[in-house]
């Protein structure tokens, strides 16, 4: 059963004490700014959650109803939201320590109606990378929320300094500022818990950390002050699909050379069947694995020579299932060749992968007859106009051969520059299009007709346990992640963090025993609100220093390396509208930042920095405070961080708001100890502001 209580104060209270403080007071105000909230609040809790040690929790939870108080007061009314505590608790309300059940992060949120709040299907959870200053956390989207531009939202959601550390870090805004939010009646939470309680009946019950079954695969040392459970370990009840991704390239060397002979040949021979190959060593010649009118050659000498062809003729060809295609594509003109079974419909669709993608279609009916079609999504789409001329059109046996032309490049699609085509391949039951009884995707390598192709390894690419793996670790100068080869960016490499953490996965090895005692408590949040009195609404900003992956690893420092050198540290590089959604921008010249608050994990973040790069000014420095595991202080399990954000405002012992424009340049920089290593870390920038 769902429940709720609310409570009024004039004169409150903290909900969690007196604990929270800020990272950029202004030192010389005689007054210090209060981190008591002195408003009215109302509390919620989410839905109980039950689990068992290793346990994953991280999906969206059943919508909660705000108080009928609350509901009736605020109908039609803006409601500012001045800030909000929370906290994790058993069903008798004590707390649950942090060291039972790890808050890797959450997004929670409130909203007026079933319209404002949508949960998006399990397959179309994928990487979004447009609008950044939207999301939430790590760049998935779990739901879709009503942002409009009305002067008052309909929805906000609140998810700053939301992990290990949000107990005891602040969550308020100073004098007239708020997160509004027209006519609430709904609280709904996405929490990501992670259940690290020894079950053995020694330590059941001692909040001091006491490790429990760990997979080997985790980083953290024996006897640790923490769980390695928290850094999601991937364990062999995750199984990995990896395929390796290759490119073709006329212009220039690789960035990444195939290794071998061998795999340059099977590649090849995929490219140009039957090719003939040839193995050799020549500083002279271009290195590593390339193609021309004479076959297919690999060059073990590093040479650093590329393949430079002006020439614009170049051919491919692909087959699946009983579809086969080539196509030549000169400067003016693309000559297709299709053959497919002659009594039904085959056809193929360019730079697709699914039909999800509305790709330019050309479709041979059973008939001989050629049509062309813009895909729809799982639809048939929209027949076009013809833009083709067959030149051929045979039938050898069972399999119809057809030959057509059109110009390289019209309204429906441009073949031109693009020298590796995804393609999707298609057959029907029926002579007239329809539903498929086949399809498939693959990729079509074009190579140069007139002088050498080299191809090229560009990663890998996979899933696990059937979700595909997606990142997109951003190069220098936005990033560095990719210069430092970290392993969170390539599923080969990768060995912990929210890929190996899905919903209800078990952070244990298969032969481990998990134990059966269950675990039942609820996040509570109190939101602080005030009535409604020309409060500036607070807008979200946000980035990531380990853009755009989500999360990163902490590698280990070499042995023998002394202590105060054990930092790692990551570099993004940006600008202010990176970090704010861009429907924002059309009619304001930039923002005032008014909260700034990182978010990272126990117990290796030392350091997060934002700095103007235009003028070298910090604009906000957290430096995360360490718990020391005293039993009367609280929230003070050891090595679990609490994070001060930056506040501004115009009331004293606050530091007044900057005013930055859009292209102002920005530099982060987050350092972790890496006395030994860390997966899934993260570094993040969960801002509010105002727009000017």
């Amino acid at each position: 059963m769902l429940t709720f209580l609310l409570y009024y104060a004039i004169i409150a209270q903290n909900m969690n004490g007196n604990i929270y403080y800020i990272s950029n007071p202004n030192t010389s105000s005689v007054k210090q700014y209060s981190t008591i909230f002195n408003s009215e609040y109302f509390d919620v809790f989410s839905p109980p959650i039950s689990s068992r040690y290793g346990d994953v929790f991280w999906t969206v939870m059943d919508p909660v109803p705000l108080p009928q108080h609350i509901i009736d007061r605020f109908n039609n009314k803006p409601m500012p939201i001045v800030g909000y505590e929370m906290n994790q608790l058993f069903l008798d309300n004590t707390s649950v320590p942090i060291t039972w059940a790890y808050n890797h992060h959450y997004a929670a949120y409130l909203y007026e109606s079933e319209e404002d709040f949508k949960v998006l299907p399990h397959n179309i959870q994928k990487l979004d990378l447009n609008n950044p200053g939207s999301k939430n956390h790590g760049f998935h989207s779990f739901v879709k929320i009503n942002e409009s531009l009305n002067k008052y939202p309909s929805s906000q959601f609140f998810s700053e300094g939301n992990g290990g550390e949000s107990r005891a870090s602040y969550h308020g805004y100073p004098n007239g500022f708020a997160q509004i939010i027209f006519s609430p009646k709904i609280f709904r939470i996405q929490p990501m818990q992670i259940d690290t309680r020894n079950r053995n009946p020694k330590f059941i019950n001692q909040s001091k950390f006491i490790p429990g079954i760990l997979p080997p695969s985790v980083a953290s040392p024996p006897n640790a002050s923490y769980s390695g459970l928290l850094e999601c370990p991937c364990t062999n009840r995750k199984t990995k699909q990896i395929s390796k991704d290759y490119y073709s390239s006329n212009q220039a060397k690789c960035i990444h050379y195939i290794s071998n002979s061998s795999e340059c040949y099977q590649k090849l021979n995929y490219i140009k069947h039957n090719i003939s190959f040839k193995n050799f060593s020549n500083q002279f010649e271009i290195q590593g694995c390339f193609i021309n009118n004479t076959g297919g050659y690999f060059n073990s000498y590093k040479s650093h020579l590329g393949c430079q062809n002006t020439k614009n003729i170049n051919q491919g060809s692909v087959s699946l299932g009983n579809v086969s295609l080539q196509i030549r594509i000169g400067n003016q003109l693309v000559y297709l060749n299709m053959s497919g079974p002659k009594d039904v419909w085959f056809g193929t669709a360019y730079n697709a992968s699914q039909m999800a993608d509305l790709p330019y279609s050309i479709i041979v009916l059973g008939n001989g007859t050629v049509q062309e079609w813009k895909l729809g999504d799982h639809s048939m789409g929209t027949l076009l106009s013809s833009s083709v001329r067959v030149l051929r059109n045979n039938v050898i046996g069972s399999i119809r051969s057809v030959e057509l032309v059109r110009n390289v490049s019209n309204k429906y699609y441009d073949f031109r520059g693009n020298m590796n085509i995804p393609i999707l391949i298609a057959e029907g039951n029926t002579p007239t299009f329809g539903y498929h009884r086949y399809r498939g995707s693959t990729k079509m390598y074009l190579y140069s007709l007139q002088g050498n192709t080299c191809l090229c390894y560009d990663g890998v690419s996979g899933s696990i346990n059937g979700i595909p793996f997606r990142k997109k670790c951003a190069a220098e100068p936005i990033a560095d992640l990719l210069k430092q080869n970290n392993p969170s960016c390539f599923i080969d490499t990768y060995q912990g963090g929210l890929s190996c953490c899905s919903h209800k996965s078990v952070l244990l090895n298969q032969e481990q025993i998990q134990p059966k005692h269950e675990m039942t408590y609820r996040i509570k949040f109190r939101f602080w609100f005030q009535d409604f009195q020309n409060h500036q609404n607070l807008i979200r900003l946000y980035f990531q220093t380990e853009a755009y992956s989500g999360e990163y690893d902490v590698p280990k420092a070499p042995y023998g390396t002394p202590y105060e050198n054990t930092v790692h540290s990551i570099t993004a590089r940006f600008q202010i509208k990176d970090m704010v959604d861009s429907k924002y921008q059309k009619n304001h010249n930039g923002i005032k930042f008014i909260t700034a608050a990182p978010h990272c994990h126990a117990p290796t973040c030392i350091s997060m920095e934002l700095y103007n790069a235009d003028t070298g000014q910090l604009i906000c420095g957290v430096y995360p405070k360490f718990g020391q595991g005293r039993s009367n202080v609280k929230f003070d399990e050891l090595d679990y961080i609490r994070i001060d954000p930056c506040i501004w405002g115009m009331e004293e012992g606050l530091m007044n708001p900057d005013f930055f424009t859009w292209d102002t340049n920005l530099t982060s920089i987050k350092k972790n100890n890496n006395t030994y290593a860390h997966y899934g870390e993260m570094a993040s920038w969960q801002c509010r502001g105002i727009l000017i």
